[in-house]
């Protein structure tokens, strides 16, 4: 089961596990989460280069990834909407796929 955990105040996001909903590189599920956490990776780092997030860090493994950043002063909203678009995602997949992602908003 892959575990994804949005630190809703951190503007960090966790994702552990596998979805094991098909063999190894023909899992649909699998594939909607790498799609949703490499857009939100993305994002960070965009906003990072023009300067809306500040000690950003994107560690993505197989398996395994964390995305976290600190907004600067003015730009939180922001940050936190593109935070939440990418975790409807997530919530979507773990409402059709509940055997195989558990999505967690803490």
């Amino acid at each position: 089961m892959i575990q994804i955990t949005y630190f809703k105040k951190k503007n960090r996001l966790v994702i552990s596990g596998h979805a094991f909903s098909g063999e190894a590189g023909h899992d649909l599920v699998c594939a909607g989460v790498s799609a949703l956490t490499y857009t939100l990776a993305a994002n960070v780092g965009n906003m990072e280069e023009q300067g809306i997030v500040k000690d950003a860090k994107v560690k993505l493994h197989k398996g395994h990834g964390t995305i976290r950043c600190n907004a600067v002063e003015g730009c939180e909203d922001m940050v936190k909407r593109i935070y939440e678009a990418v975790c409807v995602g997530f919530e979507i997949l773990a409402n059709r796929f509940p055997k195989n992602i558990s999505y967690t908003v803490c």
